[in-house]
């Protein structure tokens, strides 16, 4: 699947977090957090974040255009009904984060940990999720256009009334995962992971 890059000025300019959200600065990277507990009805446009942990940083209708994440800690953060559009998550912690009824289009996440997240009722277009555990994470009523998932834990994941017609589920391990058959319908899987869903079926093997 083509993503389309995250777009980033040549001329951005380091910033403490801080003194970049009180002059709503773009163009920046921020590397580092200054008393600042909270963040509230902001546009993040053109910022490339390294090594930031926003875990006692409150982030209330936060938007997202052309942004990069790396090693940052983003858990249980909550990105409900936001739009987050050409974003990359490298290395990055998202436990238990939220992005219910949220608008992801063009959204990468790479070698990320990102157990117990949420995405339902959110429109999907161009999500590619690679190398990372997604471990018991729920699509509820996703409404998705194109994703992929390359060689990433889906162990538990729930995933109900979902399009997931001739996505490739077949580098992941899905122990345990949860289709409805509206979901079921179409996927990819290889050979092995057949055994992990017939009983999805109701079929009994001897």
């Amino acid at each position: 699947m083509k993503i389309n890059k995250v777009m980033i000025s040549k001329e951005t300019v380091e910033r403490d977090i801080d003194d970049f959200v009180q002059n709503e600065c773009s163009n920046s990277i921020i590397n580092r957090i200054v008393l600042l507990d909270g963040i509230s009805d902001f546009t993040f446009d053109s910022v490339i974040f390294n090594d930031i942990d926003f875990t006692n940083i409150e982030l209330d209708s936060i938007s997202m255009v052309d942004v990069i994440f790396n090693n940052c800690d983003l858990s249980n953060q909550s990105f409900d009904k936001e739009m987050l559009t050409r974003v990359e998550f490298n290395n990055c912690k998202l436990i238990g984060t939220t992005f219910i009824d949220s608008s992801l289009k063009d959204v990468i996440f790479n070698e990320c940990v990102c157990r117990y997240t949420n995405f339902s009722t959110s429109n999907i277009e161009r999500l590619s999720i690679r190398n990372s555990d997604f471990t018991e994470s729920s699509f509820i009523e996703p409404e998705i256009k194109s994703i992929e998932f390359l060689d990433t834990n889906l162990t538990k994941c729930e995933f109900i009334h979902s399009k997931l017609k001739d996505v490739d589920f077949s580098t992941c391990n899905i122990n345990g995962i949860v289709f409805d058959t509206y979901s079921l319908k179409g996927i990819v899987v290889d050979s092995f992971q057949c055994a992990s869903l017939v009983g999805i079926l109701g079929i009994k093997v001897k």
